[in-house]
């Protein structure tokens, strides 16, 4: 039973004690004041009296009589009532006693055995608590210790990013001071070197213009000797084509005369020889006279050639003159490859001589050498070439 239900029990039971207790009271009191109605008797008798005086004695005394009897017997009635009312309030009270103290009873019971489950409940409450408690105290001790180690961890933390941080900062710091001085010392080597290369330029300048004045005169000068030069080997050139023509007219001559000769030393042998061996000696000296001259031939159209080849890739220099030339020592293999080329006989200009080299370089190989007479061939393996540009008309 719960103690909601035990205290209305016991708050009933108090009422019904009250009323019990009111009742009893009541009938006491009814008992106690009977003798007191003897006045009432008094007065019905004074009625009677004052009836009896239109009445006979004997009626008024039968009537009192009457009376009496009837007082009594109501009396009687009254107090049998009483007692049957007072018995049964006696009993309901009894029962209303027996029944709040049986409630009574059960209401301490049911407060005990609810104090006992209070107590136990208490004390398993107290037990509870006490674990609460402890684990409470255990968690908030663990707790605490968490705490302090995510203290000691975030201040260990705070610590290291701090130094991270400082030696970062520094890190920054010296970056930022060491680029400072590169900048102001790249600033300061941008400055010397644009002072140095104003004052290179301007010397630059200085000898350009020096070097052009002097290039001027030195054009003008070669200019002059190369006219001079070109007019010398003009009149040269004249001097040994007269002299070569002179030349090979005595060549001639002497070769017609040697001609004669061995005509003449022919006829003599034929006049002594057979006439099978004269026409055979004949027929082998026109054999050879005729291969001479294919192999002079050869060889001058092959060296017109290579001068038209190499005047095709050639490129005129700045710096050069008309009149300039240059004889080159030109050696072949035999196939027409080039083997060398160098300068045998200088223009006086370097630019002059490395064009007419390069130019007989990218006009190699001759494949041509290949269809000359064995002769004509040999004369090619080491001959000088004499360049000039105005013979092919550039």
């Amino acid at each position: 039973m719960s103690q909601p239900e035990i205290e209305q029990r016991v708050g009933l039971g108090l009422p019904v004690v009250l009323a019990v207790g009111l009742h009893l009271g009541i009938l006491i009191l009814t008992l106690v004041s009977w003798p007191e109605s003897e006045p009432e008797k008094t007065n019905t008798t004074i009625v009677n009296a004052t009836l009896v005086s239109t009445e006979t004695t004997t009626n008024q005394a039968q009537q009192a009589k009457s009376s009496k009897a009837r007082d009594a017997a109501e009396e009687s009635d009254q107090r049998q009532s009483a007692k049957e009312e007072a018995a049964r309030e006696a009993e309901r009270a009894a029962e209303q006693q027996r029944s709040a103290a049986e409630e009574k009873a059960a209401a301490q019971k049911a407060q005990q055995q609810k104090a006992a489950e209070q107590a136990k409940a208490a004390e398993q409450l107290k037990a509870e608590q006490a674990a609460a408690e402890k684990a409470k105290a255990e968690a908030a001790r663990r707790a605490e210790e968490a705490k302090a180690i995510a203290l000691d961890r975030k201040k260990a933390e705070a610590e290291k990013q701090a130094k991270a941080d400082a030696l970062k900062k520094a890190e920054a710091e010296k970056a930022a001071k060491a680029k400072a001085e590169a900048e102001k010392a790249a600033k300061e080597k941008a400055a010397e070197e644009a002072r140095k290369k104003a004052e290179a330029e301007k010397a630059a300048k200085a000898k350009a213009d020096a070097e052009a004045k002097k290039a001027e005169a030195e054009k003008a000068a070669k200019a002059k000797a190369a006219a001079e030069k070109a007019e010398k080997e003009k009149a040269a050139k004249a001097a040994a084509d007269k002299a070569a023509k002179e030349k090979a007219a005595e060549e001639a001559r002497k070769k017609a005369a040697a001609e004669a000769a061995r005509q003449k030393a022919l006829a003599e042998k034929a006049a002594q020889a057979s006439a099978g061996s004269l026409d055979s000696l004949i027929d082998n000296e026109s054999d050879a006279i005729s291969g001479a001259k294919q192999a002079a031939q050869a060889a001058n159209s092959f060296e017109n050639l290579l001068k038209k080849y190499v005047g095709q890739n050639w490129n005129r220099p700045s710096g050069s003159v008309p009149g300039m030339t240059v004889t080159l020592r030109v050696s072949l293999l035999p196939t027409g490859e080039l083997v060398t080329a160098a300068v045998s006989k200088s223009s006086g200009n370097a630019a002059f001589d490395r064009s007419a080299i390069q130019a007989i370089q990218k006009a190699a190989p001759f494949t041509e050498m290949q269809d000359l007479p064995a002769g004509a061939k040999s004369q090619f393996r080491n001959f000088n070439l004499y360049f000039n540009p105005e013979d092919l008309g550039r």
